[in-house]
């Protein structure tokens, strides 16, 4: 937007010709409601130091900009430096005084008046932005389908189009896509597609739209040539009133939703992991749904972060929530049952889901299990594609150490080095065992430091580390 003003600054250039003192002035003046204002101050010394400029009047500086210029006159080279300044003045408005500092002396800008015009009836033909929406009417939580369209007529000349973000409050917003193109007769269309999730009941305001336009406007340069200055200009919409109703008491979700559970295996040795898996899906918000913390006594639970996912297609928003769990106990447990109330949107009255509580039987106890890496039974695999027991795992992992001790003990070759790297790979893989039927990292990770051969690197401990601590903590 500041390249924009540099013709204008050729013109102050031509006309002052390096004038001493301090000059504001204005690239035009009258202006019409929506266009944009470039304010210069210019002034000649070595150093000079310009006011910082928020605000001039009511309306914010929305870019800035400076030059600096150099001639050479009665062998002394001199210096001149223009500061520019933007904004936007939706009426008439007078810019003040300001204080710059040349050379360290002080000067003072003259106040200017600038003078704004309605739109004019062109502007009106040339442009328009409005905000549309599915609805007028929606609960809370319920998804509102609102475009934005901004339409220019194809045969006015324009250089850039910059949409201003969309004002709201109280709602949950989620962009569509990329913008789209699209001609409309004489018109070329602007399409940016919101969906709007309402946070609280009442009647709530979406909007106004803008878009800043840049318009080509020819003029004559300083050498007298023609060229194409961009013209800014802002776009103002209407803003679009909704009515929100609140939810039945004690309910957030609304849509239509369904609600899975599964554990795997329902008998297992004590000690031994169970996989719980609890996931919803739904055409609906949700964003706002949430499972509390799972407690069953005498059971030690581990779980992973929720995996939250979402997708727009044929005007349904639709996504689905899952959260895995580890479960390991001593003795036989019940997971309890899950619930889930949604408000309807087709009866317009609140649903409950409930699943059924899942009994696990627990065989044998943690005391007649045996520590030793050396006797673990053999497990399931992580994937029940892939057969391999974990026995293949540990024999040649048991094999390899016992070759290791013999080659060190004929060579005389004993280091606490050697000794210290298979301590601690024996360490990682009995800390892994117990979870490598519920994770795949934790299975991988097991089957490398099975290895005799094999070095522990540092993405290996990072990787440990990792899972004890989603695991344990």
């Amino acid at each position: 937007m500041l390249i924009r003003g540099s013709l204008f600054i050729l013109l102050i250039f031509s006309s002052l010709l390096f004038g001493a003192g301090v000059k504001a002035s204005v690239d035009e003046n009258p202006i019409i409601a929506g266009e944009s204002v470039e304010f210069a101050i210019e002034a000649e010394g070595e150093q000079v130091q310009f006011p910082k400029i928020e605000k001039i009047g009511e309306y914010r500086v929305t870019a800035e900009g400076s030059q600096r210029l150099e001639r050479f006159e009665d062998n002394t080279n001199k210096v001149k430096w223009i500061k520019l300044y933007a904004f936007t003045p939706k009426k008439s408005v007078t810019i003040p005084s300001f204080d710059v500092f040349v050379d360290g002396k002080k000067a003072v800008t003259e106040p200017i008046f600038v003078q704004v015009k309605p739109n004019s009836q062109q502007q009106t033909n040339d442009f328009s932005i409005q905000i549309i929406a599915d609805r007028a009417e929606a609960y809370i939580g319920q998804m509102v389908d609102v475009k934005v369209l901004f339409k220019e007529k194809r045969n006015v000349p324009v250089m850039n189009v910059d949409f201003v973000p969309i004002k709201f409050e109280d709602f949950w917003v989620k962009r569509v896509g990329k913008e789209k193109l699209y001609p409309e007769g004489d018109y070329l269309v602007h399409e940016i597609h919101y969906l709007f999730f309402p946070q609280k009941a009442g009647a709530l305001t979406i909007g106004p739209a803008e878009v800043k336009v840049a318009v080509a406007k020819k003029m004559r340069d300083a050498f007298g040539f023609i060229v194409r200055k961009p013209k800014w200009i802002t776009i103002t919409s209407s803003s679009l009133k909704l009515t929100v109703n609140p939810l039945p008491q004690n309910v957030n979700l609304i849509g239509n939703f369904k609600l899975i559970v599964q554990a795997e295996p329902k008998m297992v040795e004590a000690g031994k992991p169970v996989k719980l898996v609890v996931r919803v899906e739904a055409e609906g918000n949700i964003e706002d749904f949430n499972l509390p913390e799972l407690h069953i006594d005498g059971v030690t639970i581990y779980s992973e972060e929720p995996k939250l996912e979402q997708s727009f297609s044929s005007g349904i928003y639709s996504g689905s929530w899952e959260r895995e769990y580890v479960l390991i106990a001593e003795r036989s447990f019940v997971i309890p049952s899950f619930d889930l109330k949604y408000f309807d949107l087709k009866t317009e009255k609140v649903k409950e889901i409930k699943t059924e509580p899942i009994e696990i039987e627990v065989i044998g106890s943690a005391t007649q299990q045996k520590s030793s890496i050396d006797k673990v039974k053999p497990v399931k695999q992580f994937k029940k594609e892939r057969k391999m027991s974990l026995f293949y795992i540990i024999i040649p992992f048991l094999a390899g150490m016992g070759f290791m001790y013999l080659l060190i003990r004929l060579k005389g070759i004993k280091t606490d080095k050697q000794s210290s790297k298979q301590s601690k790979k024996q360490d990682m893989l009995q800390q892994l065992l117990p979870f490598v039927q519920v994770s795949k990292e934790a299975y991988d990770l097991a089957e490398r430091l099975s290895s005799p051969d094999y070095t522990i690197s540092k993405n290996d401990k990072k990787a440990f580390e990792k899972l004890m601590k989603r695991y344990k903590n």
